[in-house]
């Protein structure tokens, strides 16, 4: 018997959104559609039948909320998962997300990981992991003000691992700038997240040298291009 490939639907307004999220699905062996509005997310629900929608709350005309609520009053679309994708307060308030229905939620800002991991829940096919190669380059971050140097040991689209030895500050959000010069005389500029320290006794992982990974969460489409070049040609 064959098995139909998966469908997953992603809905936001803003085309860099979009264009991350399905970056995300790169390794998941699933047909990708995408929307840009509620009206257009529940026709090409209704066109595709996809077997899970992620959405963004924020959205002209009909919200990620209205348009969940619809989807879920819907005779034939009801029982897709649909997962919200909102600003806290700004966008909307938690009770209201959670009385429109959806299947879960995500609150900004997020990682790729918290991204699939709660995609996962509904669709065990979902690949977490993501292809990294090794590379060698000074990373410039910073920390609440403090600057530091680092070395770059691995990168993938959504993050990398640097090798630091020093203790870091409690915060976890850093800026981080770094070149690849066989790709660009640029520097890629990025903001992120410290997903992960290994560092300290005992380690993690003793495998590699002790620092932190980082999980890309800002970056600009010129440092992606970057990246994405080192990625290609290594």
């Amino acid at each position: 018997m064959i098995q139909k490939k998966l469908k997953i639907l992603l809905v936001d307004d803003v085309d860099f959104f979009r264009d991350v999220m399905r970056d995300y699905f790169k390794r998941t062996p699933a047909d990708i559609c995408m929307a840009s509005s509620g009206e257009e997310a529940i026709d090409s629900a209704l066109r595709e039948r996809p077997d899970l929608i992620y959405m963004d709350v924020s959205m002209p005309g009909m919200d990620g909320i209205e348009t969940c609520k619809k989807l879920k009053k819907h005779p034939s679309l009801s029982r897709i998962p649909v997962l919200l994708v909102f600003t806290q307060d700004r966008d909307a308030k938690i009770a209201d997300v959670e009385k429109s229905g959806c299947d879960g939620y995500l609150t900004k800002p997020f990682g790729r990981e918290e991204f699939l991991n709660l995609g996962h829940r509904h669709l065990f096919n979902i690949e977490r992991r993501e292809r990294r190669v090794p590379c060698q380059m000074t990373v410039d971050f910073e920390i609440n003000g403090s600057r530091y140097k680092a070395r770059g040991l691995d990168i993938s689209l959504h993050g990398l691992y640097v090798e630091f030895r020093d203790e870091l500050p409690p915060n976890k959000r850093v800026e981080a700038s770094f070149l690849l010069p066989t790709i660009s005389s640029k520097p890629v500029k990025l903001k992120g997240l410290i997903a992960w320290v290994n560092q300290g006794f005992p380690r993690q992982n003793l495998t590699i040298p002790q620092g932190f990974g980082i999980e890309i969460q800002s970056i600009d489409m010129e440092s992606v291009d970057i990246i994405r070049g080192f990625l290609e040609k290594n």
